[in-house]
């Protein structure tokens, strides 16, 4: 009986070991062009403005003339502030005087000269006496470049006694008030053109792939959506982030994002991807569980970023595990159930 009983027990366990040793279990895999997407992208960016001044004294001086606050809208060349320039109009005026003078004595050594060159020719005087009318003629000269040189000095002054705006914009802040002393390189305001920005974005390699073959981007601020045109991608990475800068300026002349905003760039690829959902984690990298011969193998992706789609480089016809692949390891049988997806 014993006999009997042992024999039945054998029966029952080799079959059931051959069978779990060739058992397929049964999982959905489609082909791989039937699950890319076309991708968006997108990545967080920020609003630069590319005319920002912080405008200074160049000149030691009092206030005597305000003509900007806060908030107003500035052309460029627009006087802000005055300075009061009475010291140099005076050494203006008597440098102005002395020139007169100058320029009358090298008149008259000129015409001078002129006379002495006559007699010389005739020999009614020497040559040393030529050369020292020469010598003066050549001192009055050097003299008056001299005192030309201190007028343009004088009148460079004068213009930094007027703070003006180097560009059309919006004055953000003001430093100084009337009758207030500056030295130079003390702020006194700030001037901001809203419609000069640019948008600086920092992508990863992933994203960098992405850009091939993209010709719209947008960036969401608040659910305004602004139009951009890339301008360059810059050829280092942040220290910071490890990310490499993209430059980007918007395309509507009449929609532009304010200076300092921040939101989302978005951008669709050409390039087609796979979602992250069919992607799965085995030890430090990312990949897939393809469908071989009726069995699980899985297919490293290095550059997968966890929650991003990706691309791949197969066969369009290459089967994927769709349904259950997390649980498979590379080597089990598996019953394709076809693709419902």
């Amino acid at each position: 009986m014993k006999h009997y009983q042992s024999l039945a027990l054998l029966l029952l366990i080799v079959p059931n070991f051959s069978y779990a040793k060739n058992t397929s279990s049964p999982h959905q895999a489609c082909r791989l062009d039937s699950l890319l997407t076309v991708a968006s992208s997108q990545a967080h960016a920020t609003v630069k403005p590319l005319q920002q001044a912080q405008l200074a004294a160049e000149i030691s001086a009092k206030i005597v003339k305000v003509a900007i606050k806060v908030g107003d809208k500035v052309a460029k060349g627009d006087i802000l502030f005055r300075l009061d320039d009475r010291e140099w109009q005076l050494q203006l005026k008597q440098l102005d005087a002395t020139i007169q003078g100058t320029q009358a004595r090298h008149n008259l050594a000129v015409y001078q000269l002129q006379q002495r060159t006559k007699l010389y020719q005739s020999a009614n005087i020497s040559e040393e006496l030529l050369r020292q009318h020469k010598t003066e003629v050549a001192t009055l000269n050097a003299e008056l470049k001299s005192q030309h040189f201190q007028k343009q000095q004088i009148q460079l002054t004068l213009s930094k006694t007027k703070i003006t705006a180097p560009f059309e914009g919006v004055i953000v802040e003001r430093n100084v008030s009337l009758g207030d002393w500056v030295n130079p390189g003390q702020p006194v305001a700030s001037l901001l053109n809203p419609d000069k920005v640019e948008i600086h974005a920092f992508l990863d390699a992933q994203q960098l792939i992405s850009l091939e073959q993209v010709t719209e981007f947008e960036m969401i601020i608040n659910k305004e959506i602004f139009p951009l045109k890339p301008q360059s991608l810059l050829p280092m990475l942040d220290p910071d982030k490890n990310l490499r800068p993209l430059i980007l300026k918007p395309t509507a002349k009449t929609k532009i994002p304010l200076p300092g905003s921040q939101g989302q760039l978005r951008w669709r690829s050409a390039t087609q991807k796979l979602p992250f959902r069919y992607l799965l984690k085995r030890g430090d990298h990312y990949g897939l569980m393809l469908l071989v011969d009726k069995q699980a193998q899985f297919h490293q992706l290095p550059q997968a970023l966890p929650g991003r789609s990706a691309t791949i480089n197969l066969p369009p016809d290459t089967l994927i595990i769709t349904t259950g692949f997390r649980a498979l390891q590379s080597g089990d049988w598996v019953e394709n159930r076809g693709c419902f997806e």
